[in-house]
């Protein structure tokens, strides 16, 4: 303890910036402010029947494994009757699709979920449809169709279309039509309260929503304002795919989205989402870079809005794949994810390591969505097997799958449980919580209550880098907390000298100190 003592009396500049999160119970949707995500595949997570299909019966099945994580929030991808495998293509916003179960199965999923004091989103997929939809059939070449305002047509046969990303199999929404708006809004409320009794039980707590920079901010207005009349606890996460925090900004004022993707973040540390070995994560890039850019969030975004964090996701390589396979840099990334202000969501198999990266076609995002691994063999209750092709990137017996690292002191999974615990004490998810400037390129944050502080270093960079504290550091918001106290809570790559500590390349350290 001598050690500790003698670095944290040494002077370095330090600049904090606070950031207070008031009680959950006093503010709309608060739950999402201490929430910890976790992002499913229904395809791939969990399959109860055997037909090599996850199943929302899996999903069901897997909760206790996903609660072993931490996790009190899942977001499960399209759900709803679609023609691709993905689901982004609805046909029915009404009816699951029926490879995953039955609308029964999604409330009874629903009711579990909660039963457990967990909470679900699911994937709002608004802004196109699948040609296949009733109403895209019915109005395609007829502009006498009811149905014909729906759409977007560039020619006057309707026979030419807007579609998503010129995917010509998913054709945009027209929310210039008031009809179209009041279909979107009847499909979000439905959810919230299937039966309309008010008894959300067996409602969702709100939805993740897909390309919301394509919809109109008018739209998310009038939806924010019908769902807090509704249920106040309910909330919309955005996918707003950009770089520009300015951008997010006009959709976090508190009258649209409660809470947004960091996609700024996500791409310092990832570089191109299509490539892999760039990005912070692997050492290339400034670390000053993601703490300025975080600490300005909180300055443009409105004070109850939430930034979700995230390491990959089902558009993205995975993070196993971003850092070529090497094990301290993909700990180095958990640590970042779990211990920055902010929400954290895992994706599905991030846990254990799954690897994945864009196919060069005919087949391509399959490969970043692959079987959970449940087991070595890949076989067994449970497992799913819809896509198994020989060059996926997940093999039998690699060492990778909850088998296989469920109980090991040092695996993936056992850091990503022992993390999940951090983001459950009270100082991390009702606490307060800042990221102080370092002078030296070390990312830090700080969460503390009145009964602890947590510090959080982590070294991104190529080099060993060696630090001490400003004692101001013990004093966050003017409450002092006593260095005596100070214990490793978790640590990679960390030693030390009478006088100095060091960080590996892709080290880890976080302090627990008591007042």
């Amino acid at each position: 303890m001598r050690r500790i003592l003698i670095l944290l009396v040494l002077v370095l500049t330090v600049t904090p910036f606070v950031t207070t999160r008031p009680a959950a119970a006093q503010e709309v949707g608060a739950w999402l402010k201490s929430a910890t995500m976790y992002s499913v595949f229904v395809r791939s997570f969990r399959d109860s029947n055997g037909d090599g299909i996850g199943d929302l019966q899996g999903v069901i099945d897997g909760l206790d494994y996903i609660q072993s994580l931490g996790v009190d929030t899942i977001w499960l991808l399209p759900v709803f009757k679609a023609k691709s495998y993905h689901g982004y293509d609805t046909i029915d916003y009404y009816t699951v699709q029926p490879e995953y179960g039955t609308n029964d199965d999604l409330i009874r999923l629903v009711k579990e979920v909660h039963a457990r004091k967990m909470h679900i989103l699911l994937d709002y997929v608004i802004n196109h449809a699948s040609i296949e939809h009733p109403f895209f059939k019915d109005a395609l070449g007829n502009p006498n169709s009811p149905y014909s305002e729906y759409f977007e047509w560039t020619n006057d046969a309707h026979t030419e279309f807007r579609s998503f990303a010129n995917l010509g199999s998913m054709a945009t929404w027209n929310f210039d039509s008031p009809k179209v708006q009041q279909m979107a809004l009847d499909i979000a409320l439905y959810w919230l309260d299937p039966n309309k009794d008010g008894d959300f039980s067996d409602g969702i707590d709100g939805w993740r929503c897909d390309v919301a920079l394509d919809v109109p901010h008018s739209y998310w207005r009038e939806l924010r304002k019908q769902m807090n009349t509704l249920n106040p606890n309910d909330i919309l996460l955005g996918e707003l795919f950009t770089q520009d925090a300015q951008e997010m900004r006009r959709f976090l004022m508190g009258n649209e989205m409660n809470a947004a993707f960091d996609f700024p973040a996500a791409f310092v540390l990832s570089g191109n989402f299509e490539t892999n070995g760039d990005g912070l994560l692997n050492g290339k890039g400034d670390t000053g870079i993601l703490g300025t850019l975080m600490r300005a969030q909180k300055n443009l975004y409105c004070p109850d809005c939430v930034v979700v964090r995230f390491i990959n996701n089902h558009d993205t390589n995975r993070v196993a794949s971003d850092v070529k396979g090497d094990p301290a840099r993909l700990r180095m990334a958990a640590v970042w994810l779990m211990t920055a202000p902010g929400v954290p969501i895992i994706y599905y198999g991030e846990e254990i390591g799954m690897k994945g990266s864009k196919g060069i076609g005919p087949i391509y995002d399959e490969f970043r969505r692959e079987p959970l691994d449940w087991y070595a063999s890949e076989e067994g209750k449970g497992m799913t097997s819809w896509f198994k092709p020989a060059g996926r990137f997940n093999q039998p017996n690699d060492g990778v799958s909850v088998e296989e690292e469920d109980g090991q002191l040092d695996s993936l999974l056992t850091l990503y449980r022992q993390l999940g615990e951090l983001r459950g004490l009270d100082a991390f998810n009702l606490g307060s919580n800042d990221m102080p400037k370092m002078p030296m390129p070390l990312f830090m944050s700080r969460h503390w209550n009145d009964k602890e502080l947590y510090i959080a270093l982590i070294n991104f960079t190529t080099e060993p880098q060696t630090f001490a504290f400003d004692p101001s550091l013990l004093v966050p918001d003017k409450q002092s907390f006593n260095v005596a106290t100070a214990e490793v809570a978790l640590s990679q790559g960390l030693s030390e000298d009478d006088t100095n500590r060091t960080l590996a390349p892709a080290g880890y350290v976080v302090y627990r100190i008591k007042p």
